[in-house]
Parts: structure tokens; C-alpha cells; sequence
């Protein structure tokens, strides 16, 4: 029987989850959709959720054994004890002023929004915490790196914004990444079909496992992580200053991840594609949609949009891309001033990756080679490079990267930017 890691990502709409063995790409993926409507119930569904992925696990991989769990998650997301949710992207008020942090206003907005299970509650949480804490009993928190302390929270910061010392209490105290946080429970084992006993290691926040998962961890490395929203991310040694530019630390001590965020990206395509399958009146996949908008319509996809239809996703794709170039403009050039040398690719991560269409529409657009790795989910291949290093298979990050983010694919632009 092979041995791998149960990675676990939990997203907005979805929890992900892969058996990675000690190699770059998965032995087994399954995907578990949030049926929860209701985005404050959304963190009671995530124990289901993982049953349901680790049945999927075990009936495509039934030889595979699960040497231990590593977890990572969406945040800032806050989480009572109950599981009553206060998702990062929700709106909500908050009257804090510290400028800093990240986390201090989602508390402040969750113990306004819910002020009695706040005040009930004994611990509180972030998405990936909450589910540790599930399967194990044990409250955490995951600071991604020591210079995270002011933008998750310090009890300076707390007691300046008016926490008392009782709240402050509830928030567990701070793990590195990749920490042991306890042992899968007799109950979470009959909750989540996971044998009892076994070790569950702490991931981090999504976006830095997914800087793990595609190696952007060296000056010049930059990836574009894809979803719901998009970002572009670059790796440097020293923070860079650049309007709408938000510089944050790399988990490497002495690196730097500046990034440019565009909101809406995934979400405006997702909402188009809904269009779509409603008057269609049948689902349509991502890759095939954007096949249609863009005449690469098969035998296999027949085209079925209307001329309306097809002008308004290619309205999208155009607005989207040009979204992109700027982004990558505005970090090119931050990178100039700096004098930092330019990236020279850039690694894509998320489903999109998969889509060849859209891959060498962004590539062409940017003018830069786009690199998709062999585990497009860079959050589980960042849960299993944690993982590994805490079973001491690695000495660090940077070696057990080297050694597990590979290359599958590179695009290259249909007219490099110095030809232009």
C-alpha cells in the first residue's frame, strides 16, 4: 500500500482535497461544493464536506494509505466554536481604526454582527483552525511568519481597539506552519471517515500555500493565482512601494510578496457562464465556454451562444486580460524603480490552469511565458511541502519546493514584449 498526505484546502464555495505522495503531482483529487446557502452556517458544512472528499479519495485510490492530514484555508474568515461563519468576503462594519491589521476588523465586525455568540463562544477561529480544532480538540492559530504578528493581531493592538483581556482569550495562540496540531479524534473519525489517531499538521492561509505550491519563493518569482478573485504575486527582497501595490512578508524570513488583487475577475466570468446554462437550460463547462467565445468550437462543442452572447463574454475575457497587463505593468515597473530584475514568467495556479484556451489568451495578452506545474492546486502541494517537512522527508521550504513544483507546460506568447 502507498503512503500520501491528505491535503485539504478549504475554499469559498468548496473544499478541495488530494492524497499527495512524496512526488509533484496527486495520486487522487476530489472537490466537495458547499451546499450551504447561508454564508454564517458555511463552517458546519466543512466536516461533511471532508467525508465526502475522502469517500471520493478512497474509491479512486483504494491502495493509497493517508500518512497524516495537513489543512489550509480562505481568510481572513472568523469562525465561533458553534461554527457560525463570518466569511472574508461578506460586508460587514467595523469600527476599528488600526490600519495594519487584517484580522482586528473582521473580529471587531463578527462580535457586532453576532454579539451574542461572540460573547458565548470560547475560542474563535480562522477556516482552517476551525476544521483542525474539529478533528482534534486543539485550538490554534497559523501565523504564516513572525513579521504577520501586527496584520493578524497583537494584544497591544487588541486592547487598543477596545478587546478585553476575557476576548483576547479567545483567540488560540500562534503555530508556525506546518506544526503538529494533534491527532484525528474517536468522534472526528466517525464524523469524517478518517482513521483516529492520525496526525494532523497545521497548514496556512491559502494564498501563502499557494506561493509554497508554485515556488514564488526567490526574488523575480511571480505567480498568478486564479479564482473567485485574482491576484499576481511577486517575490522580493525588499518591499516595494507602489500605489495599488499591497506588500505583505513572504514566509521566507527576509523575502516579500507584493501584489496586485483584482476583485472580481473569476467571479465576473462565473456569473456569465450562469447566464449562459440557464438559457441554455444545461451546464457548460469553463473550457468549453471559453472555446465557443473565442471560434474554437468543435465537432465535440458545438457553438450555441448568440452573436449577443458571444460579445459579451469576449467583453469579459478582453476587460479581464487588460486587467491583468496592468497588474503586471504596475509590479514591472515598481520592480524597475527598485532596481530588481523583471520576472521572466509567470506560474499559474488554480482551475484555470487547465484551460489551454485560456492560459495562451492571458499569455499573449501579457507578452510572458505561463508556466502551469504539475499540481495546478498550488494550495495542496503547499499543504504537502509543509507536511513533508514535518515528517523531517525535507530540511526546508525552499529545498522541499525544489523538489515538488514541477513543470507540466509552458506558454509562450504569440509575440514577446520586445517585440512589440
Amino acid at each position: 500500500m502507498k503512503d500520501a498526505i491528505l491535503c485539504v484546502d478549504i475554499g469559498t464555495s468548496s473544499l478541495k482535497a488530494a492524497l499527495m505522495p512524496d512526488l509533484p503531482k496527486s495520486i487522487a483529487y476530489a472537490r466537495a461544493v458547499f451546499s450551504e446557502k447561508d454564508s454564517s452556517k458555511l463552517a458546519r458544512e466543512w466536516p461533511s464536506a471532508l467525508k465526502k472528499a475522502v469517500e471520493e479519495l478512497k474509491q479512486k485510490a483504494p491502495d493509497t494509505g493517508i500518512e497524516a492530514v495537513c489543512i489550509s484555508g480562505n481568510g481572513p474568515t472568523v469562525v465561533s466554536s458553534d461554527g457560525l461563519t463570518l466569511l472574508w468576503s461578506q460586508s460587514a462594519t467595523d469600527s476599528v481604526s488600526d490600519k495594519n491589521s487584517l484580522w482586528i476588523p473582521r473580529l471587531d465586525a463578527f462580535r457586532k454582527l453576532h454579539s451574542h455568540h461572540w460573547y458565548e463562544t470560547d475560542k474563535v477561529f480562522g477556516a482552517p483552525e476551525y476544521l483542525i480544532y474539529r478533528l482534534t480538540g486543539n485550538a490554534v492559530t497559523i501565523l504564516p511568519e513572525e513579521r504577520f504578528k501586527e496584520i493578524y493581531w497583537t494584544e497591544e493592538q487588541l486592547k487598543s481597539e477596545g478587546f478585553s483581556d476575557a476576548e483576547i482569550k479567545k483567540l488560540p495562540p500562534f503555530v508556525k506552519p506546518g506544526a503538529l496540531a494533534g491527532k484525528i479524534t474517536k468522534e472526528a473519525a466517525e464524523e469524517t471517515g478518517l482513521l483516529e489517531g492520525t496526525l494532523v499538521f497545521c497548514g496556512a492561509p491559502d494564498f501563502v500555500v499557494a506561493l509554497i505550491g508554485t515556488d514564488t519563493l526567490d526574488t523575480g518569482a511571480l505567480c498568478d493565482r486564479s479564482g473567485s478573485s485574482e491576484g499576481l504575486n511577486l517575490c522580493t527582497p525588499v518591499p516595494l512601494k507602489a500605489p495599488n501595490v499591497r506588500v505583505m512578508p513572504s514566509i521566507i524570513p527576509g523575502m516579500w510578496n507584493a501584489s496586485v488583487i483584482i476583485p472580481d475577475t473569476g467571479s465576473r466570468f462565473a456569473k456569465f457562464k450562469e447566464k449562459v446554462e440557464e438559457s441554455l437550460n444545461q451546464k457548460i463547462t469553463h473550457k468549453n465556454l471559453v472555446a465557443q467565445l473565442t471560434d474554437a468550437a468543435s465537432p465535440e462543442n458545438p457553438q450555441v451562444l448568440t452573436e449577443e452572447q458571444k460579445k459579451e463574454g469576449l467583453a469579459i475575457i478582453h476587460d479581464v486580460t487588460h486587467q491583468l497587463w496592468a497588474a503586471l505593468n504596475i509590479l514591472k515597473k515598481a520592480s524597475e524603480e527598485a532596481k530588481l530584475p523583471q520576472p521572466k514568467s509567470i506560474t499559474v495556479t488554480g482551475g484555470q490552469a487547465l484551460n489551454e484556451i485560456w492560459t495562451q489568451i492571458k499569455c499573449d495578452a501579457l507578452c510572458i511565458p505561463f508556466v502551469v506545474t504539475e499540481c495546478v492546486d498550488a494550495e495542496l502541494a503547499g499543504d504537502n511541502i509543509l507536511a513533508r517537512i514535518s515528517l523531517g522527508y525535507y530540511d526546508s521550504i525552499e529545498e522541499a519546493a525544489f523538489a515538488l513544483v514541477k513543470k507540466s507546460h509552458v506558454y509562450t506568447p504569440a509575440m514577446p514584449a520586445d517585440r512589440r
